[in-house]
């Protein structure tokens, strides 16, 4: 069976700095007529980030739609066009004060694939060079280290909650705990 849903027509609700909304109705399975709401971003990396003595850095800051602080791995969104690597490279400098002489891809997630184009690409960063941090000016960002099994603990305890945080730690185990 083909499960593809073809286009009909399409309109954009929003189109913003960071995503576009759109709305497309589409022809599903069956001849069934729908419509799909779609968050188009252009995804965004995120790094797994640890010390020669197996720290992991992990970031915490406020997040306004969950209306909480979170405890994240290193990560930003991928401007227009940007290579993944470039913006992890980026990302972890400015958030955590380091560059990386290693970055390793792990893999790319979805983390919403209800509902958005988002990928976000998954590096392993190691041996570092210290620099200093450049938050944007509407970040506020305090950057901590952790061994693994306290990240594990905190992930099990509910105090890390974010996907690619747990996803980058997951890939990570299965590539190199086993």
């Amino acid at each position: 069976m083909d499960f593809t849903e073809k286009k009909i027509d399409g309109e954009v609700i929003y189109d913003g700095k960071v995503l576009k909304l759109i709305k497309d109705k589409v022809l599903c399975p069956g001849d069934v007529v729908s419509y799909r709401e779609i968050i188009l971003h252009h995804g965004g990396a995120a790094i797994l980030a640890i010390t020669e003595d197996k720290k992991i850095f992990l970031v915490k800051q406020f997040r306004y739609a969950y209306n909480e602080l979170l405890y994240e791995i290193p990560a930003g969104k991928l401007e227009k066009d940007e290579d993944p690597y470039d913006a992890a490279m980026r990302e972890l400098e400015e958030e955590t004060g380091n560059r990386a002489d290693n970055l390793e891809y792990l893999g790319v997630i979805y983390p919403s694939c209800g509902y958005t184009s988002e990928k976000i690409h998954l590096y392993l960063a190691t041996k570092f060079v210290k620099t200093h941090t450049n938050f944007d000016k509407d970040e506020n960002i305090e950057t901590y280290l952790f061994s693994l099994d306290e990240v594990k603990k905190m992930i099990l305890n509910g105090e890390i909650k974010d996907a690619k945080t747990i996803c980058a730690i997951n890939y990570y185990m299965l590539k190199y705990e086993n």
